[in-house]
């Protein structure tokens, strides 16, 4: 007798989640339809390919672990994409004392000012580095990813103003950071 597979395209996501307890393919479906976004949430917090692969790897594990803890309060989606993200702060928090795990800012093109140049950059990622997440986060997602203040918001879980807020401050405390080296 031939097994007839489920049809996973057709569920929706709650669905799968459900049906990934007795069928590990349900998962396999869920992590299809949402491996993007998860890699995203975790590369716009730690801004490295490599490290934002596995950090997805481990999200969609610790999903498939957790997934009978789902309550269903918010979408399958937005759940794994506040485990990606959770997953890259901490994995930040870790290396927080290592500010090259940032990306690096556009580079000048002027050879004469690179030995500057080099000692601006480090300077800046061990100041953004240094901050703590909640002004961190929006300011690395503004300007080291491009994302608009209202994308910042949906992403985070925030109020467009308080993104604003914590952008703002996030500035503020890293000028104050190279103030303070400039003065040494």
């Amino acid at each position: 007798m031939a097994q007839v597979t489920a049809p996973w395209s057709t569920l929706d996501d709650a669905a799968l989640l459900r049906a990934s307890r007795d069928d590990p393919e349900a998962f396999g479906e869920l992590v299809r339809r949402h491996q993007a976004v998860v890699f995203g949430a975790a590369f716009r917090v730690v801004g490295d390919r490599q490290v934002a692969e596995d950090l997805a790897q481990e999200a969609f594990l610790r999903a498939f672990q957790a997934s009978g803890e789902f309550r269903g309060e918010g979408t399958v989606g937005a759940w794994l994409y506040r485990i990606a993200k959770n997953l890259a702060l901490n994995q930040v928090s870790r290396r927080r004392e290592h500010p090259g795990d940032l990306p690096d800012l556009p580079a000048k093109t002027d050879p004469e000012s690179e030995y500057l140049r080099t000692a601006d950059i480090r300077a800046v990622r061990q100041a953004v580095a240094s901050l703590p997440a909640p002004l961190r986060e929006p300011l690395v997602l503004r300007e080291y990813q491009g994302l608009s203040y209202d994308e910042i918001g949906r992403r985070l879980g925030l109020a467009t103003n308080t993104v604003r807020t914590r952008i703002h401050r996030g500035r503020k405390a890293v000028q104050e950071a190279l103030s303070e080296r400039d003065h040494r």
